[in-house]
């Protein structure tokens, strides 16, 4: 005969983590799952002191298991009837519980997942879980037949526990977002659309996202990590100036071009290449001219040979960029106005941190040199400016618009004339010397 049993650390350690998994694999559920692994322990230890000799402990605990698991079940039977979706408070504490069955912070992890549902979902199961409206109610709020909003009240639950079953990866966006540098060749929209759309970072991982395949709402917000809510808003304006396609079934495709590191490698290769036998002739061709331009007596023709080469190179080369095919060629290609106002074709790519271009592209310190923003080319219909911001200028950003050119032009009077300044004049001036258009 045994001698009353004591739960020591030894059994603990070997029988613990066993009773509780057959605990939370009977009931679906944490809470329930501790409550029954105690009732077990208890009923453990009360056949260890009943002196019963016990040849095989893992038989006798699993059997302990079984029959005091039969003994809760009927008990607590009312606690495992089948959801009911006619009864809101009972089906709210039903799915969560379900849901939030052996997961860490299950219930906040439920919202979580809610968020992610695309609208008609999300707004029926926040109406139905966590409002408690009936069927009826929401059918008659929103115009959908009941049977519809049944329907969708069990697509969205089938969703939620994929999406609480889904093993979340380091290489999701959501974990490691990512950031496009956004271009346009044409003219821009009145709000400076495209750019002005990619000032978050929500516009590049939802356009990175959708680029290789295409994505519906909820798989886009599940793979950047942010609400439907947000990303619905933001397709609705990509999908307007055709940034973003939608294909069958609801799903959304980024309509222009991300170069990748792959890509770069490969522009690299060809810009190394051209470089030197480009640079030389155009730099020949331009210089050997410089006097008889200067002869034409514009504004600034007595400024230093490097400034004005600064200025009429990239001039040279947009021009010539504009006539290497023939005039149809230009016609057949022009971008056709977006909804948005705008005319232009969007170039992008992946900005990386600066190791990673140094360790992946060779004679990095080079070619990095060759980077420019622009040629950016503006008028208001009786002034032409242009403007190009290179490695040497620092690469920055500088708004030019035809309200700048407008203004350029009033002061480039006024230096000529001599005519007195007035007011209107002075704050002119010392807006454009804050843009770096005017030097005092």
């Amino acid at each position: 005969m045994l001698p009353e049993y004591r739960f020591d650390e030894s059994l603990v350690k070997k029988y613990t983590a066993k009773i509780f998994g057959f605990a939370l694999a009977k009931t679906g559920h944490r809470q329930n799952a501790e409550d029954l692994a105690q009732d077990i322990a208890m009923a453990l230890l009360r056949s260890v002191r009943s002196g019963k000799e016990i040849a095989n402990w893992d038989a006798w605990v699993h059997t302990i298991c079984c029959y005091t698991w039969s003994n809760y079940l009927s008990k607590e039977k009312r606690h495992w009837n089948l959801v009911d979706l006619d009864d809101p408070y009972t089906a709210r504490r039903g799915i969560q519980e379900q849901l939030s069955a052996g997961l860490e912070g299950g219930l906040e992890r439920i919202a979580m997942e809610v968020a992610y549902l695309s609208k008609v979902h999300r707004d029926i199961t926040i109406r139905y879980y966590y409002e408690r409206q009936s069927v009826e109610r929401i059918a008659g709020d929103t115009g959908i037949a009941p049977g519809t909003v049944k329907w969708h009240l069990f697509e969205a639950r089938k969703k939620l526990k994929e999406g609480m079953n889904m093993n979340q990866t380091a290489e999701q966006l959501s974990f490691k977002p990512v950031r496009l540098g956004v271009g346009h060749s044409g003219m821009p929209g009145p709000k400076g659309e495209p750019n002005s759309y990619f000032q978050s970072l929500i516009a590049s991982n939802i356009c990175a996202a959708a680029y290789d395949k295409p994505l519906s709402v909820e798989e886009i917000a599940r793979a950047i990590g942010v609400a439907s809510a947000y990303v619905e808003d933001e397709i609705a304006k990509y999908e307007k100036s055709d940034l973003l396609l939608k294909t069958g079934k609801g799903k959304y495709r980024t309509n222009f071009i991300i170069d990748t590191m792959d890509s770069y490698a490969q522009d690299v290769v060809i810009r190394k290449e051209w470089a030197d036998k480009m640079a030389g002739e155009l730099y020949g061709c331009i210089s050997s001219r410089l006097d008889d331009i200067r002869a034409i007596g514009f504004h600034g023709c007595h400024l230093n040979d490097t400034f004005l080469l600064w200025a009429f190179i990239p001039y040279a080369i947009g021009r010539q960029y504009g006539r290497v095919k023939e005039p149809d060629y230009y016609k057949r290609y022009q971008p056709e106005e977006r909804k948005d106002g705008g005319k232009y074709i969007v170039s992008a790519r992946m900005i990386y941190e600066p190791s990673e271009y140094e360790r992946r592209i060779p004679d990095y310190g080079i070619v990095r040199k060759y980077v420019n923003n622009g040629i950016k080319s503006r008028n208001n219909g009786k002034y032409y400016g242009l403007q190009m911001e290179t490695w040497w200028s620092g690469l920055g950003w500088r708004d030019f618009n035809a309200p700048d050119i407008a203004d350029m032009a009033r002061i480039v009077d006024l230096m000529e004339s001599g005519a007195e300044h007035g007011e209107y004049d002075k704050l002119l001036i010392s807006r454009m010397v804050e843009k770096g258009f005017v030097s005092m």
